[in-house]
């Protein structure tokens, strides 16, 4: 009983590109070695050994499978392709024993080794310890973008290591951590999130799309709304213009509910309570427009204290920011139909002084902000602020320093959480203190006006409309103080 080698062609029982055989037993199989001796099973004699046959030697191999090249009119995957191997040497593969795409750094296509033939039928007729060692690349998808080993060591190292990355078990993408978001306890890429997590809005509870959940409508949950949620705004004050800001809150010992509820009990109408995919265990204080003399005289402040003695946290975490948003009323109002030209212009040219100071001390501002700039406040639109305000056009959208694309509204975004009174109200001066230095100030090419000194100087002799700024800018310049300190 023999076998006998034919040709090379696809195997009608696995559907491989193969060598051939018959068997003296069955002539009308024409298999490849390993089907043809499973479907002959009660032959009992030992596979055939290395250089039994007369191979074809003309016949070239896949190096990612080791099988041989076949390609018809009706086929093409099988035809050869050329690739690579991480040490630079090219070779020829099937195009299904080649990564589906090339490195996005150097351009490269490279052989994987899911099919590699190692203890299979292609001993039959390739010593094994005549194949060489090949050196497969380890395939890579990062920030969007598919990356040989090699290519994803360097772009690691270009933005500060491995480390400050995450893999996405959703998208199975290893993205940067400043573009991830929490979901019970885990990390995801913010993308993800953002398009699955949904919050119930029965019991505020996160809720990942496709997901089975059950709620009671009773539930205190439901305290924190989804983060979709926007009420009609209550004015409170009186004055030109209002402000409102969010807070982040982490659950660090307790509940994040029973933080919420605690919250929401205290500030009452002035305030209503979100989920937000960017936290990990927590909810966001998203108040009403209040004016400043409002929040620094009425507005209760005492819920800071109790949720910091209930194990919540701000400051102390990577997640948490303070934004506050201002009126568009600042500036002179909002552009529709009825505004002319002038209005127009002069509405444009105070937001553009505004964001002007805030941008172009970056440094001093990050500073009493707590925290620099970063992937939810980003600092990128410097020198493009002109398109900014007219057109609304940002590198970062809506996770600028300064986010535009609200109508109504101007979002400062470059705060850090904190739970201490003073920092926040520092933020809502600060913000007031920008807007009314900048309302008629005169900029030329020539002068400093935009310079922090001078607009330390007006804060200096405002100390009294700005308390809190004053003593934060205090803390932060005059003793040096480390913006990381423990001051929830």
């Amino acid at each position: 009983m023999t076998y006998g080698l034919t040709r090379v062609g696809l195997c009608p029982r696995c559907n491989q590109p193969e060598f051939l055989f018959v068997h003296s037993d069955s002539e009308t199989m024409e298999f490849c070695l390993r089907c043809i001796q499973h479907t002959l099973y009660q032959i009992n004699e030992p596979t055939p050994v290395a250089g039994e046959f007369l191979l074809m030697s003309t016949t070239p191999t896949c190096a990612g499978c080791l099988k041989p090249e076949y390609e018809d009119e009706n086929t093409s995957r099988w035809k050869l392709l050329d690739a690579h191997l991480m040490d630079g040497t090219e070779v020829k593969v099937h195009k299904i024993c080649m990564l589906s795409e090339g490195c996005e750094d150097c351009g490269n296509y490279y052989a994987h080794s899911s099919n590699r033939g190692y203890g299979t039928h292609m001993v039959a007729y390739y010593n094994e310890s005549t194949i060489p060692p090949m050196d497969f690349t380890d395939w890579n998808r990062i920030d969007g973008a598919g990356r040989c080993s090699k290519c994803a060591v360097e772009y690691y190292e270009s933005h500060g290591g491995e480390s400050n990355f995450t893999y996405c078990d959703n998208c199975e993408d290893t993205v940067h951590n400043d573009n991830t978001s929490s979901y019970r306890g885990s990390r995801y890429c913010t993308n993800c999130v953002q398009d699955n997590v949904y919050d119930c809005d029965e019991c505020g509870t996160e809720v990942w799309s496709g997901n089975d959940h059950e709620c009671d409508e009773d539930d205190s949950r439901s305290v924190i709304h989804s983060y979709g949620y926007k009420p009609n705004p209550i004015f409170f004050g009186t004055g030109t213009y209002h402000m409102g800001f969010e807070l982040e809150v982490e659950a660090r010992s307790s509940s994040r509910f029973d933080g919420a509820q605690m919250a929401q009990d205290i500030l009452g109408e002035h305030a209503y309570m979100k989920s937000d995919a960017s936290l990990s265990d927590g909810f966001e204080i998203v108040t009403h427009p209040h004016t400043l003399e409002y929040y620094q005289n009425q507005f209760d402040w005492s819920v800071l204290n109790k949720l910091k003695r209930h194990g919540h946290r701000s400051w102390n975490t990577d997640t948490c920011g303070l934004h506050v948003h201002v009126s568009r009323e600042a500036f002179g109002g909002t552009v529709n139909y009825n505004s002319s030209l002038q209005d127009i212009m002069r509405m444009q040219a105070h937001q553009l002084r505004f964001m002007k100071l805030i941008y172009d001390n970056e440094r001093q501002v990050s500073r009493i902000a707590g925290r620099a700039s970063n992937s939810y406040a980003s600092f990128a639109d410097k020198g493009r602020l002109v398109p900014k305000v007219k057109q609304g056009r940002s590198l970062h959208g809506h996770c600028a320093a300064v986010n535009t694309e609200n109508y109504a509204t101007l979002e400062i975004r470059v705060f850090k959480g904190s739970l201490r009174k003073e920092r926040i109200l520092s933020a809502l001066e600060f913000v007031t203190a920008t807007v009314e230095y900048t309302r008629n100030l005169k900029v030329t090419g020539a002068n400093t006006a935009l310079s922090w000194l001078r607009f330390t100087a007006y804060v200096s002799n405002n100390s009294v409309t700005y308390p809190n700024l004053a003593l934060i800018m205090s803390e932060s310049f005059t003793n040096e103080q480390d913006p990381t300190d423990n001051d929830n």
